[in-house]
């Protein structure tokens, strides 16, 4: 019989599709038996992978940040915020939102407050957040990033203004950010040996890769429309790139080509790339000097190897008074204590000399930026943060952080040949001048029903004592840098800032204090040793006592973390020397204070004796007060001072301040631990000098625990029960 081709095709290929089935048309015994159906095979219809919801990357400036990170959306929805981990790192939930994102954190890098921007196009990217990120989504938005467009992006009742979703849209469009991107990555090419993307390369905040770029460089922010930001390399002072904003906000950034650097600055770069890490590790070395548990103080012969010769902070301190205060339990040295390396200084910060002196307050200058001139002619003059002696790293000048203090010190470091302590053989040789602070300062005061009001300082510390051992001579400190300006010239538009003077103190306080511009003695802050924000005190009711056009203040628009200032010391007869410094932070925002309460500020819980009446007068107070506070780790806060004030009316009695790191839920003050002292009660061994004790009658007092926290001291006081 001729077999019908056609209907066995399609059986045949059923029997193809089923090979391992049982056999197809065949192995019957009954013919007759129908053919079973074979049911066809779907298709293999492959799996979508659910949409990515997080983002993740890293945060640093070199030194990791420590902080929290938002993201905000196209729409203005604002994520939950997350706090990173260690090295910076951090991962977002943006579930829920629409691309692209603007990502913002708020930190502390090594104890310097940090306020970052970074941009990413859709959920799943590695983003990171750095100075580097900061400048692209400048440049690409058109619009000062840093702390400006945070502000512009604060969120409020979790959504932010349009005015920031605008600024969000124009950085992300393509042309923009490929542009903003490129120029970054031009930039940086000569240093970048990795190759690493800035912004959406992984990256380890561990000194190596994208983290030592971060290390070797400057970015200067613009930090109004029409400005220049600028990436400099700190060995050398060499400009990598710039950018220069728009006149107003949104337009197109102008990017010039980026200079790469000459050779001779490459090869002084590329040595200066082991300096941080060696000195880290000296450092780090030291620190080990100081274990948390089984503490004892380090000897004479442990730590003498890592204080170099010629140390020097100021008259009478030297290389024997640092090396006591390291070994002694009743000065510095205690369990716990670390000394850190946070990065290079942004220019070499010795003591002015006495022509720079000169120029610096010369009565004829018409200049309204003189700080800035002296950094630029010192720089020019090749006076860079690292000094070289035929080629190689010799010196350094290094941001520094001692135990967990709110302020950064600028120290030098020398290299030297004597490596017993450490490989790099770097070793500390002080800043030159005086023990002093720019302390940003939030504070919180309660009331007896608990209610609570805020303000914010602009510290210039110092104690008499140490500008006494300096010149004896000595009346009057000049202070001067950005923002600094009278409450008359903030009101005027225009004007040109003023210096701000420190006088001597009023009897029954140490510190020096601040002068109105006539050179008298505040009527608005009375003996204080900080100032206010302008744009506080141009908050407060007409008519508030003491404030005037004279009364000193600071714009805080001018002003930023890293800014530098200059204070010049002088007696009646004219200047006598001068130092620069370095700010590390600046106020938080009452605000911000107020929302995160819980969050920056310890909170007491018992005070012992419970009442003020029952502090023992007449007799050393040594062991008698002691409070007990808790604190969050929200934005990691640490312990840094409690205080203890009492008066008779008006009348000052007793101040004393006791240092509480190492005390991380209660102090008990001793005199061994006072950070500093002022009582009625002179003692008779120590010419000048107060016991801690006080006589008669006292009618009310306080208390303060004060945390370091986002770069500020911030302080809660309260009063003492009666």
């Amino acid at each position: 019989m001729k077999k019908n081709l056609h209907k066995l095709l399609p059986l045949a290929a059923a029997c193809a599709a089923t090979l391992m089935l049982a056999a197809c048309g065949g192995g019957s015994s009954t013919p007759a038996d129908p053919v079973a159906p074979v049911a066809p095979i779907p298709p293999v219809v492959p799996v979508a992978p659910p949409p990515a919801t997080t983002l993740s990357g890293t945060a640093a400036v070199g030194a990791p940040v420590a902080g929290s990170v938002i993201a905000i959306d196209s729409k203005g929805k604002v994520s939950v915020a997350v706090s990173t981990g260690a090295g910076g790192a951090y991962t977002l939930d943006v579930g829920g939102m629409t691309a692209p994102f603007l990502l913002s954190i708020t930190g502390t890098a090594g104890g310097k407050q940090v306020t970052m921007n970074s941009i990413a196009t859709a959920a799943g990217q590695t983003v990171n957040i750095t100075p580097l990120t900061d400048l692209i989504v400048s440049t690409a938005s058109g619009q000062p990033g840093g702390a400006a467009l945070a502000s512009v992006c604060a969120p409020v009742a979790n959504a932010v203004p349009a005015a920031c979703t605008a600024a969000l849209a124009n950085a992300a469009t393509q042309q923009r950010l490929d542009a903003a991107i490129a120029a970054v990555v031009a930039m940086i090419k000569p240093i970048n040996t990795s190759n690493t993307n800035p912004l959406t390369g992984a990256f380890v905040a561990n000194g190596t890769g994208m983290d030592a770029v971060l290390d070797q460089i400057l970015v200067a922010p613009a930090e109004a429309q029409g400005a220049m930001a600028t990436v400099t390399l700190i060995a050398t002072n060499s400009t990598l790139g710039s950018v220069t904003l728009p006149a107003a906000a949104g337009g197109a950034a102008t990017i010039p080509a980026a200079t790469p650097p000459s050779d001779a600055d490459l090869l002084k770069a590329n040595a200066a790339a082991s300096v941080l890490p060696e000195i880290r590790a000296c450092m780090a070395s030291l620190s080990a000097l100081y274990p948390k548990t089984g503490f004892v103080a380090p000897s004479t012969a442990a730590v003498s190897p890592f204080i170099d010769s010629a140390f020097n902070m100021g008259t009478g301190v030297g290389q024997a008074e640092i090396v006591s205060a390291l070994t002694s339990t009743d000065q510095a040295a205690h369990a716990g204590l670390t000394i850190e390396a946070l990065g290079l200084a942004s220019v070499n910060m010795q003591p002015l000399s006495t022509d720079e002196i000169a120029t610096l307050t010369s009565s004829s200058s018409t200049s309204t930026s003189r700080v800035a001139d002296f950094i630029n002619n010192r720089l020019g003059a090749g006076a860079t943060a690292i000094g070289f002696t035929a080629g190689k790293p010799s010196s350094a000048w290094v941001q520094l952080r001692i135990g967990t203090d709110a302020g950064m010190l600028n120290w030098k470091l020398v290299k030297t040949s004597d490596t017993s302590a450490c490989a790099g053989g770097w070793k500390l040789a002080g800043s030159g001048h005086l023990d002093m602070h720019m302390n940003a300062r939030i504070q919180r005061s309660l009331d007896g029903a608990g209610a609570a009001t805020f303000a914010r300082e602009w510290a210039a510390h110092v104690e008499l004592d140490t500008v006494l051992q300096d010149n004896p001579a000595i009346n009057k400190i000049d202070v001067r840098g950005p923002g600094l300006t009278t409450f008359g010239d903030f009101q005027i538009p225009g004007t040109a800032g003023s210096k701000l003077q420190l006088i001597l103190p009023a009897t029954g306080y140490t510190h020096m204090r601040i002068a109105d511009s006539n050179g008298a003695a505040s009527a608005f802050y009375n003996n204080a040793e900080a100032i206010q924000s302008c744009q506080d005190l141009a908050s407060l009711p007409a008519g508030t006592p003491g404030l005037g056009a004279g009364t000193a203040c600071i714009d805080e628009t001018k002003v930023a973390p890293g800014k530098v200032y200059v204070w010049t010391l002088k007696t009646a007869n004219g200047p006598v020397s001068a130092f620069p410094f370095q700010i590390n932070a600046v106020p938080l925002s009452k605000a911000f204070a107020r929302a995160n309460q819980a969050s920056l500020f310890a909170t007491i819980t018992s005070i012992t004796p419970a009442k003020l009446s029952s502090i023992p007068a007449a007799t050393l107070l040594d062991g008698a007060v002691t409070f007990n506070y808790t604190q969050s780790a929200t934005y990691g806060s640490k312990m840094d001072n409690c205080g203890l004030y009492l008066f008779n009316g008006a009348t000052p009695v007793l101040n004393a301040e006791q240092n509480a790191v190492g005390q991380e839920t209660a102090c008990t003050f001793t005199t061994s631990g006072l950070n500093s002292l002022a009582s009625n009660v002179a003692d008779p061994a120590q010419s000048g000098s107060s016991l801690f004790k006080f006589t008669g009658p006292v009618t009310n007092g306080g208390l303060w625990v004060t945390t370091i926290v986002l770069g500020n001291q911030a302080s809660s006081g309260q009063p003492y029960p009666n």
